[in-house]
């Protein structure tokens, strides 16, 4: 019970910190004409602010992490290269999206001025504070700190339910509903493959380098007009098929289990 407190806790204030920040941050923008942070119109003074508004959350993650969790628990443990196979699907897409990205960049150079590198720049750091919390919280501490010795399975679905919900939030950022409603399907998917690849992986470091990798190139192709949507659609669709697969195996092994210790009792 301490630890699903602490876990909670560490949701709440992460969320509480973001909100409080995004409420400050978008006034400040407003008043000098700029669009909302959470807005798809990118620009410099948005990705500055979305930078300087994941400090602070960030910090909060790992100190508490570093205080109450061990690396164990927050899913940070050694990746086994046998385990890798589960996520070679990702790392296939990730390959295809670095390498139109990079294509882009390229024969884009010319046209690419010092806003727009600050813009990576930046970008870069930011996906990376956001993609690493996400990750601890919900596929490190919630997954590990409500799973239980009969069960897994609803560790999970509270791990990929918290994940979805959550995003509803950013119908109060400005964001069109039918924009929200995606962002909860699609978090969903996501929320429900990832979940099940942490625990045949036994680590989230994969997942984590996937969410930085995933966010930064369809933020910053955003900014530079690049078009994704075939690799957006997918990994819908490939989110979909490792959440069957992957929660399938992990159902008929927790049935496993339990009739096992039937057996020996």
């Amino acid at each position: 019970m301490y630890k699903k407190k602490k876990a909670i806790f560490i949701l709440v204030g992460y969320y509480f910190i973001m909100f409080v920040q995004l409420f400050i941050v978008n006034i400040m923008i407003l008043s000098i004409g700029g669009h909302i942070v959470e807005s798809m119109n990118l620009d410099i003074n948005t990705i500055i602010f979305k930078f300087i508004m994941q400090v602070p959350p960030t910090f909060f993650v790992i100190y508490m992490v570093k205080k109450y969790f061990s690396l164990e628990e927050s899913g940070l443990r050694k990746i086994n290269k046998k385990n890798l196979i589960w996520f070679l699907p990702y790392i296939i897409v990730i390959i295809f999206m670095i390498n139109k990205f990079i294509y882009e960049i390229i024969i884009n150079k010319n046209y690419l001025n010092i806003s727009i590198y600050i813009i990576m720049i930046l970008g870069f750091i930011g996906t990376c504070m956001a993609g690493f919390c996400e990750e601890v919280i919900y596929r490190g501490i919630i997954l590990n700190s409500f799973k239980n010795k009969k069960s897994i399975i609803p560790a999970m679905i509270i791990s990929s339910l918290s994940f979805s919900i959550l995003h509803i939030v950013t119908i109060f950022m400005g964001i069109p509903w039918i924009d929200v409603l995606y962002r909860i399907i699609y978090s969903g998917l996501l929320g429900f493959s990832f979940v099940g690849l942490a625990i045949k992986l036994n680590s989230i470091w994969p997942i984590i380098i996937f969410h930085i990798l995933w966010n930064y190139i369809v933020m910053i192709s955003q900014v530079l007009s690049i078009e994704l949507s075939r690799a957006s659609g997918l990994c819908n669709i490939l989110n979909i098929f490792m959440a069957i697969i992957s929660w399938s195996i992990i159902i008929m092994d927790e049935k496993r289990k339990e009739e096992m210790q039937k057996i020996y009792r």
